[in-house]
């Protein structure tokens, strides 16, 4: 029987192969909608910040919003205050596409949730909310092997 760790991998792999191929032809790529969506709420976050806050160390975030703004979805700007820092702002075609990315998080939400009565589903958002915060709270007070902090790779909530 698999394991908790191995089953939420495969989730997380399987809802990345649903966002690509529901997102094929759109420019974002299936690990990209959780930058969208916290650049177009969090205008002028620092690339640090996104890091921080989507659990994901910063190599992986300067390469995604490459690719992010070469599709023209973002725009990078030196921060006045810190040069070395860049502040990412969503352009119009960012936020002309939040519609559809949140349209197929419903879609995998409404696919994963399928059979699942709403006592049961209550429960395991429960379940999932401790996780949660516990994922967070390990890597945070550096709980993890060897007591070095690691990000994650899962998605914040949208």
């Amino acid at each position: 029987m698999p394991t908790l760790n191995r089953r939420l991998n495969v989730i997380v792999r399987c809802a990345a192969l649903y966002r690509e191929k529901a997102l094929a032809g759109t420019g974002v790529g299936p690990y990209e909608n959780a930058y969208l969506f916290y650049i177009c709420h969090n205008p002028g976050a620092s690339q640090e910040k996104l890091a921080k806050e989507l659990y994901v160390n910063k190599s992986s975030v300067t390469r995604h919003l490459s690719h992010l703004e070469a599709e023209g979805f973002l725009t990078r700007v030196p921060d006045e205050t810190d040069r070395r820092s860049l502040l990412v702002y969503p352009t119009e075609k960012a936020m002309a596409i939040l519609p559809r990315l949140r349209e197929v998080s419903k879609e995998w939400e409404s696919l994963l949730t399928a059979g699942v009565s709403e006592e049961e589903s209550e429960k395991f958002l429960n379940v999932l909310d401790k996780a949660f915060a516990n994922a967070k709270a390990a890597v945070r007070d550096g709980q993890s092997a060897g007591k070095a902090e690691v990000p994650c790779s899962q998605e914040e909530k949208q």
